[in-house]
C-alpha cells in the first residue's frame, strides 16, 4: 500500500529500470518512500560492508585477470570450432608459438568467461553502483609501475575467508536488489491494471 497514493501509476518497465539504477528508487516512483528508503539503505549498507570487507579487489571484474589486465583469447590451430586448443592471455603478455589472437574474451567467450565468475552476475544487480566499483577495482588492480609489471598493487587482493565474506556481501546485496526490482515492477503493474 502506497505511502502517499500517485495520479497515475508509473510503467512496470520505468518502476524496474530506476529500481536498477539506484536500489529502492522503484518504491519511490510508486510513492512508496519508507520501504524505499529502508530497502535502499539495507541493500547499499550491505554492498558497501561487502567492499569494507573484503576490499575493492572482492569485485572480480568479467574479462580482466587479477591484476588488472584485460583478458585476451587465442586459438592454436584452424580454429575453435574445430576443436583446437584455446587459452587466455592478459593483453600485456606475448602470444604463444603458434597460436592466433581471436580478441578480448568477454566478446569471444563470454559464457565462459562469466562461468569462471558467477559472482558478478549476482553482483551487476546493484546497477551503476556496481559499474563505477568494477572500474575501480581494474584500476587498483593494475601495478603502480607500468613498466614494471611485477611492482606492487596498488590495492592488494584479500585473502581466505575475508575475501569470501566480501564477496558474499556484495554478491546478496545484489541479489536483494533484484528481488526489490521484481517486486516493485510486480506493484507497479498491479497499480497500472486498477
Amino acid at each position: 500500500m502506497p505511502d502517499t497514493p500517485t495520479s497515475s501509476p508509473p510503467a512496470p518497465a520505468l518502476v524496474a529500470l530506476a529500481a536498477w539504477v539506484l536500489p529502492g528508487a522503484g518504491y519511490a516512483l510508486l510513492g512508496q518512500y519508507a520501504r524505499a528508503i529502508t530497502i535502499g539503505t539495507t541493500i547499499l549498507l550491505l554492498f558497501v560492508l561487502g567492499l569494507l570487507i573484503g576490499g575493492i579487489r572482492a569485485l572480480e571484474v568479467p574479462g580482466y585477470n587479477a591484476h588488472g589486465g584485460k583478458l585476451i583469447s587465442w586459438v592454436k590451430g584452424q580454429n575453435r570450432n574445430g576443436g583446437a586448443p584455446y587459452g587466455l592471455r592478459a593483453s600485456d603478455a606475448p602470444l604463444p608459438p603458434g597460436a592466433r589472437e581471436e580478441g578480448w574474451v568477454v566478446v569471444t567467450h563470454p559464457l565462459d568467461e562469466l562461468r569462471s565468475k558467477p559472482w558478478s552476475i549476482a553482483q551487476i544487480m546493484i546497477g551503476p553502483i556496481d559499474v563505477l566499483c568494477d572500474w575501480w577495482s581494474v584500476v587498483v588492480s593494475q601495478p603502480s609501475d607500468p613498466n614494471n609489471p611485477n611492482s606492487s598493487r596498488i590495492a592488494a587482493r584479500s585473502h581466505s575467508r575475508i575475501n569470501e565474506l566480501g564477496v558474499l556481501f556484495t554478491a546478496v546485496a545484489g541479489m536483494l536488489n533484484l528481488l526489490a526490482i521484481i517486486d516493485s515492477s510486480h506493484r507497479a503493474g498491479q497499480l497500472e491494471a486498477k
